[in-house]
């Protein structure tokens, strides 16, 4: 795998010199089965987020522009405006 798209992976940068070989990029990819997911994945952050709220490790107006994205996420799918990516491998990366 190229730099452009090691650096553009979060989950690889920064802890190997490249990422995965391309063969075991598409093996490990699991957006095409697990994208009917996302409604879950989506109701797991909203209460993860509320959670750190509620113990102040993330501010009320930090965590409302969370929820306030997280919405906007929902939505984008919802309609069909969201394009899933395999390189994101998963539907939590690509929310």
């Amino acid at each position: 795998m190229n730099e452009s798209k090691n650096s553009a992976n979060a989950m690889w940068g920064g802890r190997f010199a490249s990422g995965p070989d391309e063969i075991m990029s598409r093996i490990n990819a699991s957006i095409d089965f697990d994208q009917r997911l996302y409604a879950q994945d989506i109701a797991g952050s909203v209460a993860h987020c509320q959670m750190l709220v509620r113990q102040g490790i993330v501010s009320q107006s930090d965590g409302d522009a969370i929820l306030s994205g997280l919405d906007t996420v929902l939505q984008e799918i919802e309609s069909g405006r969201c394009e899933f990516k395999t390189a994101l491998e998963d539907i939590h990366m690509n929310i």
